[in-house]
């Protein structure tokens, strides 16, 4: 039995993400940072949405889709950091979510 984490169409699911150095591990602060999300669609068009801090000092943001964002299949996410002082970061590996089809 396959995992899934999203269904396509939904409009409740959201995709929680903490935020870590990857040379080290360590919570990447994210007080007065804004943190994006980019995908593309299933057309290939690039979607960049503003994420929700939740926890700045845990380094914890999350993204709450909107309708006809999910889409059935292998969706991949870039996440992108710009500091409190301009400074851009991004993961260096995609994160990748496998979207169940709606019945």
């Amino acid at each position: 039995m396959e995992s899934y984490q999203f269904v396509s169409g939904d409009t409740g699911s959201k995709l929680q993400v903490t935020c870590k150095n990857d040379g080290d591990g360590s919570v990447i602060n994210l007080t007065g940072a804004t943190v994006k999300i980019k995908w593309k669609t299933a057309a290939g068009a690039t979607v960049t949405k503003t994420m929700t801090v939740i926890n700045a000092a845990g380094g914890i943001a999350e993204y709450q889709f909107a309708s006809g964002e999910l889409y059935e299949g292998w969706m991949n996410f870039e996440i992108e950091i710009t500091d409190s002082s301009s400074k851009v970061i991004r993961n260096l590996s995609l994160l990748q979510e496998k979207v169940r089809g709606a019945l």
